[in-house]
């Protein structure tokens, strides 16, 4: 077991216990303020002293008389703890953790759980250990959990590395690692395959928590899956099945992110358990809908809408998920605890004033007070696009001359996907993406990783791309190069400008890009901030709108992202299988 994560936090508790006591000046008060208790979830007057990065003393509204270095009147305002993310991706928002930082912070969110399988499946160990080393010293306490599964699905998929136990092993002896990170090979885990068994296996010897990723399982399927060791899961899509999992002690960490809400099925069946606990989290969240719609305190007023009062809400959203990995110190406005706090000028609308870190005023009146350095520097990564050269001619599938049914996939709305099938009269040069029918473009998986080997492709329904071709090396999990199009040349088009630029995405129209997201950072990451990023990233999007990219519940830049992650039902492609069948684990074939 980590001491460092596990044990308090050092202090000088001698001083504290004096500052509490009143013999001892306090650093900071913030007095008559509306207490979001989130221990009793209770709401009442009080007065919030510090010292040393902790909190000292809480009593009644002006009960104590307490003086400070800095005082602040909390009149009218709210206070809580600051926002605990139980579980993201730095990489979702495509910046580095350092103008992360700067994006979640005025939002109120001070400590984060990341997963940083995105660039693990990059870079390997180097790419967790870049996040690691990007975090630190950061105003927003990051602490890391480790990629469970690089690649995603041994055996049919490549990616840039390859993690067994050992690696496991490795990484949780890293500074601020506290977690197994989601562990999406579920299958794997149910049927005890061996490699899955010896990575958790590390992880419950080494005394961490276990983070999972079952979407729709239940049953003793699930049950099955909790005795394996796993502690929590953010991937409950149906109300029965979340309530199951609560019911049976794996938490629920309820999430609302850029990529679909399912607040609508999860949230009357949680309330089912009329005193049970979830801990809350946003998963992925774009640059674009972070500055307009918020982090954590999105999630709060999410579950708020289903009548959650505010303190449950909130102690959801602060408490709970610090408790659950074992960081003791943080999540609550109580006697030794970390000072992390926020200011809220509405309950109501849940709306951040003032941060407060280890008692530091860094965010007044929704703005950050200083600039956030950034310890990564560009020149430090080299280029991780590493794709052969690719022509028109690679995106062609041979097949039976004369007329046949051919099976696809069909992106719905939501971003899953289901089998279908397109008849089409086959020439003698193949099928080509120009010869597909009006409502079909071609998808194809380009290896991006120096494995070699020619690109995969089969026919994609529901992006609604009229011409041109999209192109992006964000491709969860493995992030090879994903490309659909209309035409073969724009296709081979928008592979090349990838690979000149370090990868991110990319939209060409008759051999000339349209737009472009330069990602250079391990082809998932930008070092621009959020701003600049969301301004870039809006006029791609419009750009793809004119293409007829325009997916219902995601933005066009997302919209084929997820499309090879092979634990996503239900069929997918993968640089290896042209079609994969999530849920038997096997290659399907091409034609009817």
């Amino acid at each position: 077991m980590q001491d460092a994560v596990f044990k308090r936090l050092p202090t000088d508790r001698a001083a504290l216990v004096e500052a509490a006591c009143g013999r001892r000046p306090l650093d900071l008060v913030v007095r008559n303020v509306n207490l979001v208790n989130v221990l009793t979830c209770e709401i009442y007057p009080a007065d919030i002293g510090v010292y040393g990065g902790r909190i000292a003393v809480v009593g009644a509204a002006g009960a104590y008389g307490l003086e400070a270095k800095v005082e602040i009147d909390g009149t009218g305002k709210w206070a809580c703890p600051g926002y605990f993310d139980a579980h993201l991706h730095i990489e979702s928002t495509m910046v580095t953790p350092a103008n992360y930082a700067a994006g979640v912070l005025p939002f109120g969110t001070t400590t984060a759980v990341i997963d940083p399988h995105e660039i693990g499946n990059v870079m390997g160990l180097a790419g967790v250990r870049a996040m690691i080393e990007g975090s630190e010293g950061l105003p927003l306490r990051v602490y890391v959990a480790v990629p469970s599964c690089v690649p995603s699905v041994l055996g049919h998929e490549t990616a840039g590395a390859l993690f067994d136990a050992a690696e496991i092993a490795e990484m949780l002896t890293w500074p601020r690692v506290i977690s197994l990170a989601e562990v999406m090979d579920y299958i794997g885990v149910v049927g005890n395959d061996p490699r899955m068994r010896r990575i958790v296996d590390a992880a419950l010897e080494r005394g961490v928590n276990i983070q999972g990723h079952a979407p729709r399982l239940v049953g003793r399927e699930l049950n099955a899956y909790i005795a394996a060791g796993i502690d929590n899961d953010h991937e409950s899509r149906l109300g029965p099945e979340v309530l199951e999992k609560l019911r049976l002690g794996l938490l629920p960490l309820v999430k609302l992110g850029s990529h679909g809400n399912h607040l609508p099925r999860l949230m009357p069946s949680l309330l089912e358990a009329a005193h049970a606990d979830v801990a809350l989290c946003t998963d992925d969240v774009e640059p674009a809908d972070l500055l307009i719609n918020g982090h954590m305190d999105r999630v709060v007023r999410g579950v708020m809408a289903y009548g959650v009062p505010a303190a449950r809400a909130i102690r959801w959203a602060c408490y709970i998920g610090p408790q659950h990995y074992g960081l003791r110190d943080l999540g609550a406005i109580a006697p030794g605890f970390i000072a992390d706090f926020q200011l809220l000028s509405s309950l109501d609308e849940v709306r951040t004033s003032d941060v407060f870190v280890g008692g530091r005023h860094l965010v007044a009146d929704g703005r950050l007070k200083e600039a956030i350095p950034d310890p990564l520097k560009p020149q430090s990564f080299a280029n991780s696009v590493r794709t052969g050269a690719v022509t028109a001619d690679d995106f062609t599938i041979a097949g039976p001359r004369g007329p046949a049914r051919m099976n696809a996939i069909h992106l719905l709305p939501t971003r899953l996907t289901t089998l279908a099938q397109i008849a089409l009269d086959i020439p003698a040069s193949g099928i080509a993406p120009e010869t597909l029918p009006a409502d079909a473009c071609m998808l194809s998986v380009v290896p991006r990783h120096g494995q070699g080997g020619r690109p995969t492709a089969v026919p994609l329904l529901g992006l609604g791309l009229k011409r041109g071709a999209i192109a992006h090396t964000v491709a969860h999990d493995c992030h090879n190069l994903l490309v659909a199009g209309r035409s073969g040349t724009d296709m081979a088009a928008a592979v090349a400008a990838l690979r000149h630029s370090g990868g991110g995405f990319v939209l060409v129209e008759d051999g000339v890009v349209v737009a472009e997201v330069p990602l250079p950072l391990a082809g998932l990451m930008s070092f621009e901030p959020c701003e600049v990023l969301s301004e870039q990233i809006e006029r791609f999007n419009a750009a793809a709108h004119e293409r007829g990219i325009q997916p219902d519940t995601a933005t066009p830049i997302v919209a084929m992202t997820g499309i090879a992650l092979a634990v996503i039902p239900e069929v997918r492609i993968t640089d290896k299988h042209p079609l994969f069948d999530v849920e038997s684990q096997k290659p399907l074939p091409l034609f009817v």
